[in-house]
């Protein structure tokens, strides 16, 4: 029995990305009406980017605290003050950031919106903690 050869592309090799993408078998696509649209927990989840300075800045404003390292040592549970290292107030937002986050909140238990509320204040104090630091020469470059 004769060997046959295999249909080779255009570049004389079996097709790379770019031509897979020209023949529309680079990836599946993505359908919505099989796979959904999500809910707004899972959208909001996707777009969630760190709270820029303005942003914390009226936050903290609205919610009047006195201290971000309180702040954030609180919802840690932990002792921060300015004296505190660069890495512990990173350690600090992450416990933080695990007991307040929405998504976690009925294992907290917190509501929602409760969550909603001190995962914002905990994200505030760090962006505002964080410009401290940058501005004081503090962080690690």
């Amino acid at each position: 029995m004769p060997r046959t050869a295999k249909p080779k592309s255009d570049f004389g090799r079996k097709p790379g990305y770019f031509e897979k993408l020209k023949m529309g078998t680079s990836h599946p696509t993505y359908n919505p009406e099989e796979e959904g649209y999500g809910d707004a927990y899972e959208w909001a989840s996707t777009f969630n980017v760190r709270m820029g300075f303005k942003e914390a800045q009226e936050h903290k404003a609205k919610r009047k605290w006195t201290s971000d390292w309180t702040m954030l040592g609180e919802l840690a549970g932990v002792h921060l003050d300015e004296n505190s290292m660069w890495q512990e107030i990173k350690a600090a937002f992450r416990k933080a950031a695990l007991k307040t986050h929405p998504d976690r909140a009925t294992i907290n238990g917190m509501s929602k919106e409760e969550a909603e509320q001190k995962f914002q204040d905990a994200s505030a104090a760090f962006t505002m903690l964080e410009d401290i630091y940058r501005v004081g020469g503090r962080l690690p470059k």
